[in-house]
């Protein structure tokens, strides 16, 4: 499922790159539409019992995936020619992408069209919001694509969880994005929203079976362990009364000895 993620301006550093002394003013926007290691926002608002929050890990996103993907810079991810500012195909073109350690960098020099120049203007006057990236994401691998951990905390009497993301197998787009709060509520944030809370459910049905299974093996093992015990028992008791016979039969012996030699 394609997804989209926001970064606010003052984490993503979107800027357009100053110019030097003596040069026209710089066309050149920079930022980091991509950031490692940090919780996003809230995945699931609509849930009453949890939050999520999700963690790009280091290594979700490879510089093969960048240089095998057809990546655009756009704006609120539109698809529209006039919303198209740049590009990356195959590692090439108009769009510059780094992978660094913490994020991923994006460079591109603005195209002079009526868009790309509102788009300038705006961001000189600080206007712009941040940027924002569409993926998509393994999240079909619970091991190595994506994962789920309970963190024990709680926010606003929220239990906190944590979507860990180890795998991204699609990039497709940047985006400058003017107004972020569009994202929180469109049909495809509730519908991860309710992917989520799908997978988490599953989750913790197999984690509460799981734990069942464990109890009745315990219970099993200790029955195991008490019938094994009394067996273990009833066998000594036979050997000591095995024994008692034996000691028994030997002193009966001696004492028949004994009384055959006095008649000897």
């Amino acid at each position: 499922m394609k997804q989209t993620r926001f970064i606010p301006i003052e984490n993503c550093g979107l800027q357009v790159r100053e110019a030097q002394e003596g040069q026209a003013e710089s066309r050149v926007v920079e930022g980091m539409p991509i950031m490692f290691g940090r919780r996003s926002i809230n995945l699931t608002p609509r849930n009453e019992e949890r939050e999520v929050y999700e963690v790009l890990e280091p290594g979700c996103i490879t510089r093969e995936l960048i240089e095998q993907s057809d990546i655009v810079l756009n704006l609120n991810h539109s698809n529209k020619v006039t919303d198209v500012l740049g590009r990356c195909r195959n590692g090439n073109g108009t769009l510059s992408l780094e992978l660094r350690g913490d994020h991923v960098e994006c460079s591109c020099e603005l195209p002079n069209t009526n868009n790309a120049n509102d788009t300038l203007e705006l961001m000189r006057r600080g206007d712009i919001t941040g940027m924002s990236f569409a993926f998509e994401d393994d999240w079909q691998d619970r091991e190595n694509g994506v994962s789920y951990e309970r963190t024990g905390e709680l926010h606003d009497g929220k239990e906190v969880w944590l979507r860990h993301v180890k795998r991204i197998t699609g990039l497709y787009d940047v985006a400058i994005v003017t107004h972020p709060a569009y994202e929180q509520t469109s049909v495809a944030t509730r519908e991860l929203s309710d992917s989520i809370d799908k997978t988490i459910d599953e989750q913790l049905k197999q984690e509460r079976m799981a734990e069942e299974e464990q109890k009745t093996r315990e219970v099993q093992e200790e029955q195991e362990r008490k019938e094994r015990e009394a067996l273990e028992e009833q066998e000594r008791k036979e050997r000591e009364r095995i024994a008692r016979q034996n000691l028994m039969r030997q002193r009966a012996r001696v004492i028949n000895q004994e009384i055959d030699n006095l008649f000897v």
